[in-house]
């Protein structure tokens, strides 16, 4: 190498100051299977830590043209540097739910099947989060542009965010090996092989690796603990409000679905092979634009179910089938710790339209009723047992019978408890008692200025919500930091004394990572943040005990009460009613709990 010679001492200066500044801003590179990266040199926010961002590296082909609506391959690599220094765009999704300000419409690209990487350092063996929120597989949100993995950066933990199909062009399906289900979910295991496959080169350790999944990411997790093709990828789960038991899953007839887009778009065919070759043609914008037009309502008329379309499906033809058998009777195959919980207010978000106009409850026909886990019997909606099961659980949440704007709360409780709570109260109890490993349950109740989803409904309200408790991803901000409130983090940072919120955040954010590298949240007594905090697990008997999460930690014994003695009861009630599927037993006696 050819040195030269710097005569001038400002020469030298210059030189030094150069290289200090690429040092502190500019790229880092190393190698992985697929080639070179480049990626940027970071900060945290809290101390300053440096920390390398990877960012839009491709882990499979783009799935556009003969590729759509396909299993995804992997991506074979390139030649000379990528330079992984800004995120891809999400996978192409419509919004209608303009939840924290989201921009309702279409967003993202078909070309999307990358992943970031956030490390803390590229020599160590680092513990690893694959951090996924998406909402019931309709919208993801992308790597640190919303999500920004600062706080377990500076525990010592690196961040990966993974790129997958959703909605329609992640699980439409005839249900066979020309459109097999789950593309999305099978990108999501591919991610999590490229993990096992490249992590070292980050500083990661392939042998702890956490699924930290929050709504449709924490049910992503759930189904993988049942699934042989993602056997060995992961380590521990981490399930944030919400579960593969829910009712919103696994339609029971998405090859129909498929066809039926076929015809809105003037394709005549009952052949799987031509029905793909057409799709693959048509413009991305108007095949998404279909998504809404196949929704079943007999489904929730007749069955009393709330099946959401293009999301995951049970596989029962295929031979590289993700899930085969619905989950609440599927074995257990990745038997690893999991880390499980809700909010104490889901529901304000599933009825906030109603708190920001109360006007329109008088618009509202038909009360809500779905089951909410999937069961083995429904009702006839004709029949006086239904509407008198219906005021059974409407008189147990509601106090007068039925909804009016006064308790527009209320209902909220109702909702959540429909949807998600029950559902994912029932996933803790069964894990516990199917698991070797050990399950640890949780309520988030605390409520704060990064309690970002419920301060942003609250500006629209038009009376007040009680200023307690937490709505949906009101946690998140307090284990991400989430850059839509990044001012109100620099407001609290820059004050004289620490503020309850981060206090609570330090906490949150010492257990998760405490989770990762340990698969315990509480591995050790006299922690500088934690104290003397143990959190139990839960008992295999299902013994539901929980740490209750505010301004304190503390144990405490099922976090829904007398809710889930309800469900339990009213659930095995009618179960003991039903003849050929429905229940039919005029005499019902009303029970209270």
């Amino acid at each position: 190498m050819k040195m030269h010679y710097l005569k001038k001492p400002w020469s030298i200066m210059f030189l030094f100051m150069t290289f200090a500044k690429c040092g502190a801003n500019n790229d880092v590179k190393l190698n992985i299977k697929q080639g070179t990266l480049s990626g940027l040199r970071k900060q945290t926010f809290f101390n300053d830590k440096i920390y390398y961002s990877f960012t839009g590296i491709p882990f499979a082909n783009p799935p556009l043209g003969a590729l759509r609506l396909q299993p995804p391959q992997s991506h074979e690599g390139w030649e000379g540097i990528l330079k992984a220094h800004e995120e891809k765009p999400t996978c192409f999704q419509v919004s209608f739910r303009i939840r924290n300000n989201e921009p309702p419409g279409f967003s993202g690209s078909e070309d999307c099947l990358y992943l970031n990487v956030y490390s803390p350092d590229i020599e160590s063996s680092a513990p690893v989060v694959v951090f996924d929120y998406n909402d019931n597989f309709k919208t993801g949100f992308n790597g640190s542009q919303t999500y920004s993995p600062d706080f377990f950066i500076e525990e010592g933990v690196i961040v990966v965010n993974i790129n997958h199909r959703l909605g329609i062009f992640g699980y439409l399906t005839t249900e066979d090996d020309v459109i097999p289900p789950n593309a999305g979910l099978q990108d999501f295991i591919l991610g999590l092989k490229w993990i096992q496959d490249n992590i070292k080169a980050f500083g990661g350790d392939p042998k702890r690796v956490t699924i930290m999944g929050n709504r449709g990411g924490a049910v992503i997790a759930n189904i993988l603990l049942h699934s042989d093709k993602a056997k060995d990828l992961f380590s521990s789960v981490i399930l944030q409000s919400g579960t593969a038991m829910e009712s919103i899953y696994f339609d029971n007839n998405p090859k129909e679905k498929a066809f039926k887009i076929g015809e809105l778009l003037n394709i005549t065919t009952d052949d799987s092979k031509i029905l793909l070759e057409k799709l693959q043609l048509v413009d991305a914008n108007t095949l998404l634009s279909l998504e809404g037009n196949v929704f079943d309502d007999r489904v929730m008329n007749d069955l009393q179910l709330s099946i959401d379309t293009f999301s995951p499906t049970i596989d029962k033809n295929t031979k590289n089938a993700v899930i085969a058998t619905l989950p609440e009777n599927a074995n257990i195959v990745n038997d690893v710790p999991v880390l499980v919980g809700f909010n104490s207010r889901e529901g304000l978000d599933l009825v906030s339209p109603y708190l920001m106009e109360p006007r329109m409850v008088n618009d509202i026909k038909n009360t809500l009723f779905i089951f909410p886990i999937r069961v083995d019997f429904h009702f006839d909606r004709n029949s006086s047992i239904f509407h008198n099961a219906l005021s059974e659980a409407l008189h147990f949440y509601l106090k007068d019978g039925y909804l009016h704007y006064t308790n527009i709360l209320d209902y909220a409780v109702y909702v959540g408890d429909l949807f998600q709570n029950y559902a994912l109260h029932t996933t803790a109890k069964k894990l516990s008692r199917d698991l070797k490993s050990e399950v640890y349950y949780y309520l988030f109740d605390y409520r704060g200025a990064l309690n970002e989803n419920s301060e942003y409904i609250s500006r629209f309200l038009r009376f007040s919500m009680e200023h307690w408790g937490a709505t949906i991803t009101d946690e998140l901000c307090y284990l991400l930091l989430c850059t839509r409130i990044k001012k109100t983090y620099n407001q609290y940072k820059k004050l004289p004394s620490e503020q309850p919120e981060f206090k609570v955040l330090k906490k949150m954010v010492r257990m998760w990572t405490n989770f990762a590298k340990y698969g315990n949240p509480t591995p050790i007594g006299n922690d500088d943040i934690l104290k003397d905090t143990t959190w139990l697990p839960m008992d295999k008997k299902g013994d539901s005990n929980y740490l209750h999460i505010s301004k304190t930690l503390k144990m405490k014994k099922n976090p829904l009460g007398k809710r889930s003695e309800f469900w339990d009861a009213f659930l095995n009630k009618y179960r003991e009613m039903t003849k050929d599927g429905t229940a039919v037993n005029e005499e019902i006696h009303h029970f209270e709990l």
